[in-house]
């Protein structure tokens, strides 16, 4: 049991309380969530066994079924991925593979291994930790729901038992992630680096987060200016934007799945660059106001920066089912990689700035003990 910790967001070091069942310890000075009850674990293992359980047939099994023209296509998450590398678009693949199956099998592996006689958990859990931010299994379900409403516009289209294994899954894992919150690893809540070291670690971190939001910005503008997505219909092409899909969502009165689609491939994209730069700028002129405010916001930025990905997804699922030749046909265009280009250098982003800097500039001399 560790005595005093340091928290991984604020440097304040403390004492961590023993807490009773369906309680938490947060931190006294920023309310970072620094510990959940056994109990809550215990629950959280449930959900997660069975989110695995439901996640192999939902990797393995058809997600969706497409007919047209007399003729169906149907494919698995596997085969989604397969089908994008053959038909000519390994990134989006790639992208694919790695986050919708290789990120949230050991995610979930990580987690409950932790649970096993004779299975030391702390390395399990820090590599657990450093997933989470990249499960993305419910953003993908919600992909799938915009795809579903696109593709049933123009074509038949039925839910085969893979997609609804995949959001079951995803389901179970929300709950699980919920219940256990994301406490830090042991190892990041003792960790206590030098002065010297911590301003080092604050100069990298300031300069690969600024590196990384000037190429978010300068992806951003083909981003959403070139196409996105290439529909061919009976011969006749028709090219999408990001903004085009969202008019299209408007023009057959999807508007909640238009509104998802706006907010999360305009919006929140726009809106962390810009509010990772306000923290930049605050933390490089070592302001002390806000201090909590602005911790809550980096937390807020690297938690719906996995959204954006909807249209990344539901591009994907398009470009491997919709393939009846001539008939019709879709194909991502650059603006679709352009834009997954901006998705992941945000995250990157969020995931190389230091909150501890904005302390550590606001209060050097508070600081320099720790």
């Amino acid at each position: 049991m560790i005595e005093r910790v340091t928290c991984p967001d604020c440097s304040l070091e403390q004492r961590l309380p023993e807490i009773a069942d369906h309680e938490v310890a947060r931190c006294r000075r920023c309310h970072r969530l620094l510990k959940v009850a056994d109990a809550q674990s215990r629950a959280a293992f449930a959900l997660t066994l069975g989110a695995l359980l439901l996640w192999i047939p939902g990797c393995l099994a058809p997600l969706l079924t497409v007919m047209a023209g007399g003729a169906s296509r149907s494919a698995n998450l596997v085969e989604c991925a397969a089908k994008l590398w053959g038909s000519g678009y390994p990134p989006l693949s790639v992208l694919v593979a790695v986050l919708m199956i290789a990120i949230p099998s050991a995610f979930m592996v990580f987690t409950l291994a932790q649970f096993l006689p004779g299975i030391e958990p702390g390395g399990l859990r820090r590599l657990a930790h450093h997933l989470r931010p990249w499960l993305m299994m419910e953003v993908f379900v919600v992909g799938g729901c915009v795809a579903y409403s696109r593709i049933q516009t123009v074509a038949t289209i039925e839910v085969d038992v893979g997609g609804w294994c995949l959001a079951g899954a995803a389901m179970l894992l929300l709950g699980s992630l919920a219940l256990r919150g994301d406490p830090p690893a042991e190892e990041d809540l003792i960790t206590h680096p030098a002065p010297r070291r911590a301003a080092a670690a604050n100069r990298l971190s300031l300069e690969a987060t600024t590196a990384l939001v000037i190429a978010g910005l300068v992806l951003y503008i083909p981003a959403n200016v070139l196409p996105v997505l290439q529909i061919e219909r009976y011969g006749a092409i028709e090219t999408n934007t990001i903004l085009g899909g969202v008019m299209e969502l408007v023009h057959y009165d999807l508007w909640p799945l238009a509104v998802i689609v706006f907010m999360a491939s305009v919006v929140v994209p726009l809106a962390k660059l810009f509010g990772l730069a306000w923290l930049l700028w605050q933390t490089r002129r070592g302001s002390p106001q806000l201090l909590q405010q602005r911790t809550r916001v980096y937390r807020l930025i690297d938690t719906i920066g996995r959204w954006s990905n909807i249209d990344v997804f539901m591009i994907s699922i398009l470009g491997a089912l919709v393939q009846f030749g001539a008939l019709e046909r879709v194909r991502p265009e650059p603006g679709a990689l352009a834009f997954a280009g901006v998705v992941l250098i945000t995250m990157f982003a969020a995931q190389c700035f230091d909150p501890r800097a904005m302390w550590r500039a606001a209060r050097p001399k508070a600081d320099a003990s720790l």
